[in-house]
């Protein structure tokens, strides 16, 4: 999993799945933060997420958690 401080982040889906999200949660914003930024942005292809290489994103096929 991908942790910034006390928060899991879930990057993709435009932000709404992750606890980071100041919008969705109403708490510290991560976002500013988050190398996974570009997945959760509207510009962003969720068909990417199926060829996604990276170990730690839980939306790619090839997560080890």
């Amino acid at each position: 999993m991908i942790i910034d401080g006390e928060f899991v982040l879930i990057p993709g889906n435009r932000g709404k799945d992750c606890p980071g999200n100041w919008e969705s949660a109403n708490i510290y914003c991560c976002c500013d933060e988050c190398s996974h930024l570009m997945c959760c942005l509207d510009t962003h292809d969720p068909k990417e997420c199926l060829t996604c290489d990276d170990k730690e994103c839980p939306r790619s096929p090839n997560c080890h958690t």
